[in-house]
């Protein structure tokens, strides 16, 4: 099972920010989480979508959650607004990256428990702890 963090970005400056972040949290989910913690479905992709001056997403938080059983995935956006992150650094955004991504998680996961999908939550769960707690320890030890 994979979890997959793909971006896209309203201008250079957004993604001069985030795309180090998503980088970091795909690296770290590759390496935390390996089990199968699910019958059919073999990938959550959180899509994150940051507003910048170029394309303005017009919204911010968790949307457009699809379970799509036939291709064994779901998918959630995870959209920024242009304020507040201009104003960030990566080691002042990790840890409220972390959190959300944490948030679409859970409904992903939830989703799937609706579907009759979820066999190791416990485990997915502690899996998933894990890479987050190396995704911020990466940015708050000035790794960045």
């Amino acid at each position: 099972m994979q979890i997959q963090i793909s971006g896209q970005y309203g201008d250079p400056q957004s993604g001069n920010l985030f795309f180090p972040l998503q980088q970091r949290l795909d690296t770290c989910f590759e390496h935390h989480v390996t089990g199968n913690y699910f019958q059919t479905i073999t990938s959550l992709a959180i899509g994150l979508r940051v507003s910048g001056k170029i394309q303005d997403f017009e919204s911010e938080g968790p949307q457009r959650l699809k379970l799509f059983l036939k291709k064994h995935r779901i998918t959630t956006d995870l959209v920024y607004a242009r304020q507040p992150w201009e104003t960030r650094s990566r080691a002042i955004l990790a840890p409220v990256v972390s959190h959300d991504i944490a948030c679409c998680l859970g409904m992903m996961v939830e989703r799937a428990r609706r579907a009759g999908e979820l066999l190791q939550h416990e485990q997915l769960r502690t899996d998933v702890a894990s890479g987050l707690a190396d995704f911020e320890h990466h940015f708050l030890a000035g790794s960045s």
